[in-house]
């Protein structure tokens, strides 16, 4: 598998996040937090993904998780203020597996989104 890492550049942040929102809204997500003060935290590991949006308004990333059945009824959110860069991960055919979101802090979080053949066509 030939990876390549990709600075997504800022002015399209939030039409590529509502375009993989639309394409891969269901698709498992894990969401890992690194931060000098606390650690490394894994915060959501294979939930359902609601949705990747940029805001650039308020200048936020943010990630929604579950509310989408019985077994996920809370959509949990992971928001990131003041993102400075986001990495993508590509795979065969240019399909996006993850992000590394940088915040003005130093933070790392790193969003990951398990695909599947159908959900990556």
């Amino acid at each position: 598998m030939n990876q390549q890492r990709l600075e997504l550049v800022r002015e399209e942040w939030r039409e590529f996040f509502d375009t993989m929102t639309r394409d891969h809204e269901g698709a498992e997500v894990t969401i890992e937090v690194m931060n000098q003060n606390f650690g490394d935290l894994l915060e959501v590991e294979k939930l359902p993904l609601a949705y990747l949006e940029y805001d650039p308004k308020d200048d936020q990333f943010s990630v929604g998780a579950g509310g989408r059945d019985g077994r996920y009824p809370v959509v949990l959110r992971h928001a990131i203020d003041h993102p400075q860069r986001i990495l993508a991960d590509t795979l065969q055919q240019g399909t996006v597996r993850a992000f590394d979101v940088f915040d003005a802090e130093g933070g790392q979080t790193i969003v990951t989104l398990h695909l599947t053949s159908a959900s990556s066509a």
